[in-house]
């Protein structure tokens, strides 16, 4: 009975579908618990690069589409940091595709260049709105969506760390769960 048991607890853990379902929770939960970005940004890149090493990378953009929606759900992205959105996708999408196409050359590469993705995306970007603001009807009246400079910096060098250090904990526990 006790080895049925533990056989079905393997099966659903390694059910794809299930897997997924986890991460997307996990990919709502970890904004919505409202750490610090130094906090929240290195668990939500750790979750993104498990979901590429147990799931695959396609799987990963879509857990790296939710994360930021969660984020400004939750508050966890000051409010003119909204616009980045996007790009925030874009840059979690850029990091799960480096890193998936290049993980089979050496890991800690594909860390590197994974992470360095990221950042160079968002560093764009905001560097771009920060140039050319967008603006937003309020009253019938334009009016540029500025981003103080405390929060742009949000959106660079802290962005590369959050990555890297996401990726080095993901890597822990894939050490960890290939090891049980």
């Amino acid at each position: 009975m006790v080895a049925n048991v533990e056989g079905m607890v393997g099966t659903l853990v390694r059910s794809r579908p299930l897997m997924l379902l986890l991460a997307l929770t996990a990919g709502l939960a970890i904004p919505l618990i409202g750490l610090p970005q130094w906090a929240t940004g290195p668990l939500v890149n750790a979750l993104l690069v498990l979901t590429v090493l147990r799931l695959g990378a396609g799987e990963a953009i879509v857990v790296g589409m939710v994360t930021p929606l969660a984020a400004a759900l939750r508050g966890v992205l000051p409010l003119p940091l909204l616009v980045m959105i996007p790009f925030i996708a874009l840059g979690n999408a850029a990091l799960v595709s480096v890193l998936g196409a290049l993980w089979e050359r050496g890991k800690w590469a594909a860390l590197g260049l994974a992470a360095a993705a990221k950042f160079v995306l968002l560093y764009a970007a905001v560097t771009w709105l920060v140039a050319r603001p967008l603006s937003v009807q309020v009253g019938g009246v334009a009016q540029a969506v500025a981003m103080p400079a405390a929060i742009v910096e949000m959106m660079r060098w802290p962005q590369l760390g959050t990555a890297l250090v996401g990726g080095v904990i993901a890597l822990g526990v894939d050490r960890l769960w290939r090891g049980r």
